[in-house]
Order: structure tokens, then sequence, then C-alpha cells
């Protein structure tokens, strides 16, 4: 490991109880210090977490923290009570593959984490010389890591900071997660002193706004999606922020074309989706389309149509059409100028999209025969796809068109103006114009019961609730469900209203 020194460091040769401090170990960050220490009881070398938060607080002569005026005390104390509960949540893991706490204690004024050192180097060492790694190499680190996520995220726990600085190889090439941003995530969420966890191209979204009920699994998928990414292109992905409005990133299933086996592609470029509603949602779910054999797929898909009944076949396909086109026009937000880029895009979401159901539906392993159970899973997929794929048909997206935009390889529809007016509202009600997609989302206008000309932008989105569309009407521009609008038959070329 790297060893560095810091002016707020314990000096060589410090003793903590039976610990005696070696040197830094990687470099400082705002939170705290780890050091290489040795157990001179049991004459084995350690890694010792020191809770020291930069922003406010300070070392002061050879051993005690202090805060640096007391307007820092209560900063400080809760995020100590933080550091104390995330070595006490870890302590309780016993798995190869995370890091393992086997002591804390108090002391000079502020708080240790014992853990066990691990002789290696960190991935982001390991990338430098071998810059990409191939899909053997990827999977020997990525699976043992999904084992361990997996089982903190069963108790409740999220990494918050899964980037290759963080993730540790250890000689026998065996791979271990390090450093949770847990506590510093809850010291940021309340404080503010503290920068939150983002490290630009490793978090997603959800975490730039340290809201913590936009956060779960699918925040770690996102990360460990981006570590990935950079393991087969040799460079980390483009800020989320960055991605928002027009996406450079190229997918992983065109940059790793021919490299890497289309289901692992499929999978990165899954979990790198900027909404998290859009990406797995648990490890296992990922964890299944990433090892799923997605070059045979059209033979499982064979062998599976002599099981399955037509109506799930039909379902399977309307889903299919659902995807290619939510994803097409989904994200026109930020690849608007890229049409080919945003078709590929979408073709992509639908051959992950089948992987789902296939999994979903299959009665076993084998493919023996459809239980009950699923046959009802699949009818209800069918009837939720077949009732979506009518509402979007209501804008004037049809299969035809898809299809032929396929066949071409280049995306059309975005030219000609398509005009809806106000249906389904009483006389005496509005309809509300919202700033993002989804009822709980701000109010940015209103249109009235008998609004005519209203403009469709060619954006929609799936929710809960149905289907919603990005609309302008007059000076608005916002969404709106799709129940309350009905097609123009009048002309509305060169009209607001």
């Amino acid at each position: 490991m790297e060893e560095q020194q810091h002016r707020n460091a314990l000096p060589q040769g410090f003793k903590l109880f039976e610990y005696e401090i070696q040197s830094v170990l990687g470099k400082p960050g705002g939170f705290g210090i780890t050091y290489l220490a040795t157990d001179t009881h049991l004459r084995q070398s350690v890694a010792i977490k020191e809770y020291l938060p930069s922003d406010f607080a300070i070392r002061e002569g050879r051993s005690t923290v202090y805060v640096k005026s007391s307007s820092y005390d209560e900063s400080f104390q809760w995020g100590l009570k933080c550091f104390i509960e995330e070595a006490q949540v870890l302590a309780k893991f016993n798995h190869h593959n995370i890091v393992r706490v086997s002591r804390f204690f108090e002391l000079n004024g502020t708080a240790y984490m014992v853990m066990e050192y691990q002789k290696g180097q960190s991935l982001t060492e390991f990338l430098k010389q071998q810059r990409v790694l191939t899909e053997e190499e990827l999977k020997t680190i990525v699976v043992p890591l999904l084992e361990g996520l997996e089982e903190i995220h069963q108790a409740g726990v999220l990494h918050r900071d899964i980037k290759p600085n963080n993730i540790y190889l250890r000689d026998d090439n065996t791979p271990v997660l390090l450093d949770f941003g847990s506590a510093r995530f809850a010291i940021g969420q309340k404080t503010r002193s503290v920068t939150s966890i983002v490290t630009p191209g490793y978090a997603p979204l959800e975490q730039y706004d340290n809201e913590v009920k936009d956060q779960g699994p699918w925040t770690d998928i996102y990360a460990l999606g981006a570590v990935m990414y950079n393991a087969i292109t040799g460079e980390s992905p483009p800020a989320a922020t960055r991605r928002v409005m027009k996406d450079p990133m190229i997918p992983a299933v065109k940059v790793g074309a021919g490299r890497y086996s289309r289901s692992l592609l499929l999978a990165i470029d899954w979990a790198l989706q900027l909404s998290e509603e859009d990406r797995p949602q648990t490890v296992e779910q990922w964890r299944d389309k990433m090892l799923a054999t997605s070059d045979d797929v059209p033979e499982k898909k064979q062998v599976a149509k002599q099981y399955w009944t037509s109506i799930n076949i039909a379902g399977i396909g309307i889903i299919i059409l659902l995807c290619a086109i939510s994803s097409y026009f989904g994200y026109e937000n930020y690849i608007y100028n890229s049409k080919l880029q945003s078709l590929q895009h979408a073709l992509n979401q639908a051959e992950l999209k089948i992987l789902q159901e296939q999994n979903s539906c299959k009665a076993d392993r084998k493919y023996r025969k459809i239980h009950q159970n699923y046959r009802k899973e699949c009818e209800a997929k069918y009837d939720e796809a077949s009732g979506l794929l009518k509402e979007v048909q209501r804008f004037k997206i049809g299969t035809e068109s898809l299809q032929a935009d396929i066949a071409a390889t280049k995306p059309t529809g975005f030219e000609t103006k398509q005009y809806y007016k106000v249906t389904n509202v009483t006389p005496t009600d509005i309809l509300n114009v919202r700033e993002f997609a989804g009822t709980m989302n701000d109010i940015v206008g209103e249109i009235p019961p008998f609004g005519l000309c209203i403009e469709y932008l060619g954006n929609f989105r799936f929710r809960k609730g149905g289907l919603w569309v990005k609309i302008r009407y007059d000076n608005i521009e916002g969404w709106v469900h799709s129940h309350y609008l009905h097609a123009n038959e009048q002309n509305c070329e060169g009209k607001s209203e």
C-alpha cells in the first residue's frame, strides 16, 4: 500500500494501547486517516482508521484531536457518533470480500477502528499497469464483490463510495471492498460542513443532492458499474451531471463489442442508467443479467417457445417494443442531437428486457413447464404492456414507423409536430403541468380544461401511475399525465393555444 505522511497524522512509533503506528496508508481524506500499525501482542500488521474530519478538527501536540472552534463541536460529535455506529455495523460482517473490523475504541479525543491489514494493491494501481481487463479478470474481481455487497445490502447498509481506489486486490488476487462512506454521508447530510461523497464518474445523480430517500442498492450498483466501465475502456464514465443534457458516454455495448460478452456489456449499461428507477434494484437482479449467456439468447428463446403460451410470447414482444420506444424517445432530453446513438441504446435496452422477461417467466431452469403462478405473472405483464402500448400509440409513435427506423438504422419522427387538447378534466378544474414526470414533482404551470394546441415534445416517461408526456403550452413547458390529453384534430401550426 502507498505510504504518505500527513501533518495531522500520528508519528511513527506512537502507541495506541497494544498497537504501534508504523506509517500512513494511502492518501488521507477529509474524514480521517488510515494507518499501518503493528499489534504488539499478536505480532501482526493491522490497519487503523482514525476519525479526524479536517473540515472542523485538528490535532494539537502529538496525540489529542480538538475541534477548530466551539461552533464545530456539535458537528464533530455527530460525526463521531456516526463513525462509532459504522464500526459497530461493519464488525457484524465476516465476509471474505468486505473489510473486517476487529476492534473499536475511543482515545485522544477521537475514535479508532481496527481492521485487517491486506497485502496487495488497489484496483487503481492495478489498472494503471493493465489499463483494461479481460472478461475473465473482471468477473474474478466483480463476482465476489457482488456477494459481499448483497450481504451488506440485506442488512440495510450501503457503501456509497465504490471506486477503484476503494477496491483492494490481495496478493492472491481476491478482492476486498474498503472504506465505507456511510458515516461520511450522514455527516454531510446533517452538517453540510464535510464534502459529500461524490466521486465524479462513480457517483450516481441521486448522490449529488444528499437525499437519502433516493438512495439504495441501485446507488452502489451504479458505482460498481462505473468501475467495470473503467476496467473495459481504460477510463471512468463522465460525471453523472455531465450526462444529463447530452450524454457523451459511449455505451459499453458499443465500446466493448467483440471483446466482451453481450450480457456483461448490457449489464454495465443497465447499471449506468441515470434514473435510479431504470437501474437494477438489487444485486441479485443485476448479477443474473450479467452472468446470463446472452450470446445464446436466440437458442434459449427457441427452447422456451416449446413450453411458453402464445400470450406470454406476445407479452414479451410488446414489452420489448415498449422498451425500445421508451429508450428511443425517453432519452431525448440529453441525447436529442445524437439520434442514431439513441436508437442503438433503445435496441440494447430491448435485448436486456428480453433477458429479464425470460428469467421472470420461465418455470424452472430447464424450461420444463410454466407453473400457475408464473403464468399469472406473465399474463399480468402482458395486460400491462398492452395498455401502455395503446397509450403510447395515441401519441403517433406507431410500430410501423419504429420498425422502419430500425431497418434504416437511422431515427426519424422528431420533425413533425404533434398537438393535443385537454380531456378528462372537469370545466371547473385545471390540468397541472409538472417540472418532471410524476405527481410528486413541482407544478410549473396550469392548463385550462378547454386548452387546445398543446404541443407534444416527443418525450415520455413510464411511472407507476402510467404514462407521462412532455408538452409545451403557451410559455409553459413541462410534464402531464397522458390520460388528460387527446389528439387535436384542428390545424395548430403557428398557434400557441
